[in-house]
């Protein structure tokens, strides 16, 4: 039996040292998760001045009545509040993600989406994204529809350059 014990204690070794090289890259894996996850959650969103988030309620507003014009309008009247608006959004897309509220799982402050996003917040952060929650959600509609629009002008500049240049050859 000692014998046997001898001539096992090599392989016993390796596979202690093969579980603790194991366990210590996994521990050192998970430590940095938890850090980036830390980081993503302490991008602070700023408040929006009461201009601005009236700005973001009528832009809201138009896009419920599906009158896309009208938002995209609303938004680009006021110069400062576009800016304030602006910044706001990307510290929302930096916290949750560039579409994370664009769902129709996301409409409102309850069901999965919403849970996703609060899931580990304390009750008192749970509330204050549930009422900050529509107005980030037409934050991030406006973006969207900026960016549909940006990409709309853009294929149309270069279906008219390629017509251009149908028409010179």
């Amino acid at each position: 039996e000692r014998e046997t014990a001898r001539l096992n204690a090599p392989a016993l070794a390796r596979n202690l040292d093969s579980y603790m090289r194991q366990r210590g890259e996994a521990e050192h894996k998970y430590q940095a998760e938890e850090r980036a996850l830390r980081v993503r959650v302490a991008v602070d969103i700023p408040e929006l001045s009461n201009h601005a988030r009236q700005v973001l309620e009528r832009v809201r507003d138009a896009i419920d009545r599906n009158d896309l014009p009208a938002a995209l309008g609303f938004a680009l009247a006021d110069k400062l509040a576009k800016i304030e608006i602006d910044t706001f959004n990307k510290a929302v897309s930096e916290r949750f993600g560039e579409r994370a509220l664009l769902s129709n799982a996301a409409k409102g402050a309850a069901g999965p989406a919403f849970e996703r996003q609060a899931f580990g917040m304390s009750p008192g952060e749970r509330e204050k994204l549930a009422s900050a929650w529509p107005v980030m959600r037409a934050g991030q509609q406006l973006a969207a529809q900026e960016r549909t629009a940006q990409a709309l002008k853009e294929t149309e500049a270069l279906r008219q350059s390629q017509r251009q240049s149908q028409v010179l050859k």
